[in-house]
């Protein structure tokens, strides 16, 4: 026999009042079902949504702020360092540099090129410079020769640079 049928000779057996109750009950079931797993996650989810809200609106304006001041950098940048002095701009960060005692010296070459000559240097403070050049400069090592000397981290080198660019 089909469910349907059967459900169907429950209902014409039963009496109104029966059937008023039962629908009444089937009703507050259903109400009670769709408030529990529909409206009341939908607005859990709403309160955790609006909680969270002003935070990301805040992280978003904090990143197009700084979006506008790395474009302002860059531009910044490209209008204070051409390739014509490219020597400078190393004699500049170098003089401020960790070993800036060690360098020997800068010379500008054709192109927007320069080569320079230090000794004895930290090992790790001309990698952190190296990376600070290229990150923040602009000026990538072209070719570079490393000397290990006796004493332990402490390296002579000769490096050629050229820039020109953004980061």
């Amino acid at each position: 026999m089909n469910v349907g049928t059967t459900i169907q000779g429950y209902w014409k057996a039963i009496s109104a009042r029966e059937r008023t109750v039962l629908a009444i009950g089937a009703v507050l079931v259903l109400g009670t079902a769709l408030y529990l797993f529909l409206w009341e996650p939908g607005m859990a989810a709403r309160r955790s949504l609006s909680a969270s809200l002003p935070r990301l609106r805040a992280q978003l304006e904090d990143m197009r702020w700084q979006r506008d001041e790395v474009l302002a950098l860059r531009k910044k940048l490209g209008a204070s360092s051409s390739r014509g002095d490219v020597a400078a701009t190393l004699r500049a960060s170098a003089g401020q540099a960790q070993f800036a005692s060690a360098v020997e010296g800068i010379e500008a070459l054709p192109g927007g090129k320069a080569r320079m000559q230090a000794g004895p240097v930290p090992f790790h403070a001309w990698l952190a410079w190296a990376d600070n050049l290229h990150r923040e400069l602009g000026i990538r090592i072209d070719a570079c020769a490393i000397y290990a000397l006796d004493q332990p981290g402490m390296v002579r080198l000769e490096a050629g640079f050229s820039g020109g660019g953004t980061p």
